[in-house]
């Protein structure tokens, strides 16, 4: 169950003049080496903290009781959260929770639409419902809206005794408003540790919380992302460790062969959240940097990679394509044996739809060679826990490692902040006031004959 990174489609004996020679490959080692010096540096001072959620053994041990007294009380488990930590929460639960699982209902409520979010609460039965309010700041806008609202309908609904054991506060040990509100109000709380991001928060409480809550194994996800960071540590050669490597060939990809865009093709619907949460971690950690120039665009086989297909065969020769292909679907659907005098439908009668499935990727993936055009692989030998696990560290590791690269530190968002004050100042944070005025002026200067 080990999952495996193929790069072999990027190589110029696949695609021609527009993939690395193994040379090129080679050149990498020393500043892999480097990279790989500066992370395990980072790491022994305590700087590289998502590294170590594998490791955490008293945070899994806190995320187990809570759940054992959750599925005590409630049987919905609503999930209040948006941006990068909500996304890696999606990411897990959308390829891990299945209605088989046994354990509890599981919302993600990762939009402020409010339609949506009043579709979503009156459909509640708020009594036998738990509200899991997650933000590593404590100060996300979006999230602390959701906040206040359900707050409000709990207090209304339930009192103001009552209400309290209906939410339950996932945000930083330390600072952030939320982490007041939670001091002040006695909520019951987990932590996102100190020195992970949300954006690398997903083996953390965010995502482990609500999959436990769901009846998944997650000491089979920590066991996952635990392998392969053994597996790099152990790689003798910098070449030899897959999240590093990864994370160099698509730097290579940017810079010496100047692509533009990394499309992430989700071999499943169950990875479709994996590829919107890795396009969001990409783009938010590197976004100043020359790997950024890899702009991450999420696609779903075999519906998406149609079209992705025909832009990056016949438009601008800007693209790398990296297919999560899945080899063993878990489930076996034969398309039934009928019309066979129809040539065009006959043929398929007698496939599982997995093999089908695995054609329309493998053929894909082929055409885009015969044209020239790089790709690559990550194999997941099925979806479960400890293939999950493997998947979300690798992608992590990759990102972070691709930022050193680039010598810039991922944890930074200076572009997102800046959208983040306009927005408090619209809003009428009195702090971000001036925000709001440059904006009414903006808003002044557009002209009429434009807007039609």
């Amino acid at each position: 169950m080990t999952v495996r990174l193929d790069l072999n489609g990027l190589l110029a004996t696949a695609v021609g003049a527009g993939g690395l020679t193994p040379d090129d490959v080679a050149t990498l080692a020393p500043d892999l080496a480097r990279a790989r010096a500066l992370l395990a540096e980072r790491r022994a001072d305590g700087k590289l903290q998502f590294a170590e959620l594998p490791y955490r053994s008293d945070d899994l041990a806190l995320v187990l009781a809570t759940v054992a007294e959750t599925r005590e009380h409630f049987d919905t488990l609503v999930v209040l959260g948006v941006g990068g930590s909500a996304m890696g929460a999606r990411a897990l639960v959308s390829g891990l929770v299945t209605p088989a699982g046994g354990g509890m209902r599981v919302v993600l409520a990762d939009s402020i639409d409010p339609q949506a979010m009043q579709a979503l609460l009156d459909q509640l039965d708020l009594r036998r419902t738990l509200f899991n309010v997650v933000s590593k700041s404590g100060n996300t806008a979006g999230t602390m809206a959701q906040f206040l609202v359900v707050r409000d309908r709990l207090l209304r609904a339930l009192g103001a005794v009552d209400y309290k054991r209906h939410l339950l506060v996932t945000t930083d040990p330390e600072r952030g408003s939320l982490r007041q509100i939670v001091n002040d109000e006695g909520f019951r709380e987990l932590v996102i540790p100190a020195g992970v991001e949300g954006r690398l928060s997903a083996l953390s409480a965010v995502g482990l919380f609500p999959l436990a809550v769901a009846g998944v194994d997650v000491g089979e996800v920590l066991a996952g992302a635990a392998h392969v960071d053994e597996r790099s540590r152990a790689a003798t050669d910098p070449l030899g460790d897959a999240p590093l490597l990864l994370a160099g060939a698509l730097w290579l990809m940017a810079t010496r062969c100047e692509k533009r865009l990394l499309a992430l093709v989700a071999g499943s619907d169950r990875l479709g959240g994996v590829a919107d949460w890795f396009c969001h971690l990409w783009a938010a950690s590197l976004g100043r940097s020359a790997a950024s120039a890899l702009k991450p665009i999420p696609a779903r086989g075999a519906a998406d990679q149609h079209a992705e297909l025909a832009l990056s065969l016949d438009g601008p020769r800007d693209t790398v394509v990296c297919f999560l292909r899945v080899e063993d679907h878990g489930a076996t659907l034969d398309v039934p044996v009928t019309y066979q005098d129809l040539e065009d439908v006959g043929y398929l009668g007698g496939h599982p739809l997995a093999t089908l499935l695995d054609a329309e990727q493998r053929a894909t993936e082929l055409a885009l060679a015969r044209h020239g055009r790089p790709s690559a692989r990550v194999i997941l030998p099925a979806i479960n826990p400890f293939t999950m696990g493997q998947v979300i560290y690798l992608l992590e590791t990759a990102t972070v490692a691709a930022g050193v690269l680039a010598g810039i530190d991922p944890g930074e968002e200076h572009g997102l902040e800046e959208a983040r004050q306009i927005a408090h100042g619209l809003i009428g944070r009195p702090r971000f006031a001036g925000w709001k005025e440059e904006a009414d002026a903006w808003l002044g200067r557009k002209d009429p004959r434009f807007v039609l």
